[in-house]
C-alpha cells in the first residue's frame, strides 16, 4: 500500500485557516465532559490527534463524553474542544492550536496546521445508544469501539483499531497497528500497513465491494455459510486458503487467485505482501 495515498485517504489533518468562530470548551480543565442526545441513525463523531478514542453503551439512551488530557512529562499544550451539531449529528473534536476547525461529520472534518507540540494526549471515552452511527477518529492513538454501532468508521495513523460486536457495515483503517472487526452485518473494509486485518461478519446485507489489505501481517476473512462474491486475492510472501469452493479464472497459483464463490456478486479483494489470506466460514 502507498503510504502517501493512505494519507490523503485518511485527509485528517489538512492545512486551512480557521473560517469563523467556533465555541471552545475545555481549554483550562484537564477533564471535560459533553452530554446530549444523538438519535438512531444519526452520526456521533469524535476527532482526536494524540491519543485514544474509546465508545462503549450508553447507560441511559444518552451520550456521555469524557475527554481526558495526559502531559508526557512536559508542558500542557494548549488543547480544547469543539462541538458541532447539524441534521442531528454530533462532532466533537480535539483541537491543539486556533488555527483548527472542527466541521460536521466525516473523515476531513477536522483540520489542523500542522503545528502541534506533542507535549500531551488526550484520552477520550464516549458512551453511546447501541443505535447511533460512530465515528471513532485519532491520529496518534488506538481507537475502539464495543458493542454499538449501527454502522462505524474507525481510523487511525499510528495505533490499533478494534470494532467488537457492531451491528452494521464497519469501516476500519490504520498504517501501525492491526485491525480486529466483528460485527453482526456486514460489509466491512479493513486496512492497514503494519499489522494482521481480521474481520468476522455473522450475516451479510447490500451488495456493497469488501477490501481488506495490509503488507506485513496476515488477512483472515469470516463471512456467513451461503456467502456469494467475485473474488481476488493477491500475496506475496504467504498462501491462501478458503472453507468455500472456488471457481478460478484468470490467473491463479499459490500466492494469487481469482474467480467466483457461490453465484458472484459482489467483489471481494484481499492482499498482503508478508502474509497469508484466508476465508474462513463463520
Amino acid at each position: 500500500m502507498n503510504r502517501m495515498r493512505f494519507f490523503a485517504a485518511f485527509a485528517v489533518l489538512l492545512t486551512a485557516p480557521a473560517l469563523g468562530a467556533q465555541q471552545q470548551y475545555g481549554r483550562d480543565s484537564d477533564t471535560w465532559r459533553w452530554d446530549g442526545r444523538v438519535d438512531a441513525g444519526r452520526w456521533m463523531n469524535v476527532f482526536n490527534v494524540n491519543g485514544s478514542v474509546d465508545f462503549a453503551p450508553s447507560p441511559d439512551n444518552m451520550v456521555h463524553l469524557i475527554a481526558e488530557k495526559r502531559s508526557n512529562g512536559r508542558e500542557m499544550d494548549d488543547i480544547h474542544y469543539e462541538v458541532v451539531q447539524a441534521g442531528g449529528n454530533v462532532t466533537i473534536c480535539a483541537i491543539w492550536n486556533n488555527s483548527s476547525r472542527c466541521e460536521d461529520g466525516g473523515v476531513e472534518s477536522f483540520h489542523n496546521d500542522g503545528n502541534n507540540h506533542n507535549h500531551s494526549n488526550v484520552q477520550i471515552t464516549v458512551q453511546v445508544p447501541r443505535s447511533v452511527r460512530v465515528g471513532a477518529h485519532s491520529v496518534n492513538g488506538a481507537v475502539s469501539v464495543r458493542d454499538v454501532g449501527a454502522e462505524v468508521r474507525a481510523n487511525t495513523v499510528n495505533g490499533a483499531v478494534r470494532v467488537r460486536n457492531a451491528t452494521g457495515p464497519v469501516k476500519a483503517t490504520t498504517v501501525n497497528g492491526g485491525v480486529d472487526v466483528t460485527t453482526t452485518a456486514g460489509p466491512v473494509t479493513a486496512e492497514t500497513v503494519n499489522g494482521n486485518v481480521d474481520a468476522r461478519m455473522s450475516s451479510l446485507q447490500g451488495d456493497d465491494d469488501m477490501t481488506f489489505k495490509t503488507v506485513n501481517g496476515s488477512v483472515s476473512i469470516y463471512v456467513p455459510a451461503r456467502f456469494d462474491a467475485t473474488f481476488r486475492f493477491d500475496t506475496v510472501h504467504g498462501g491462501i486458503d478458503s472453507d468455500f469452493p472456488m471457481t478460478l479464472s484468470g490467473r491463479w497459483g499459490p500466492r494469487h487467485a481469482s474467480g467466483t464463490i457461490g453465484n458472484g456478486g459482489r467483489d471481494l479483494i484481499a492482499s498482503s505482501v508478508n502474509g497469508s489470506i484466508e476465508l474462513r466460514k463463520q
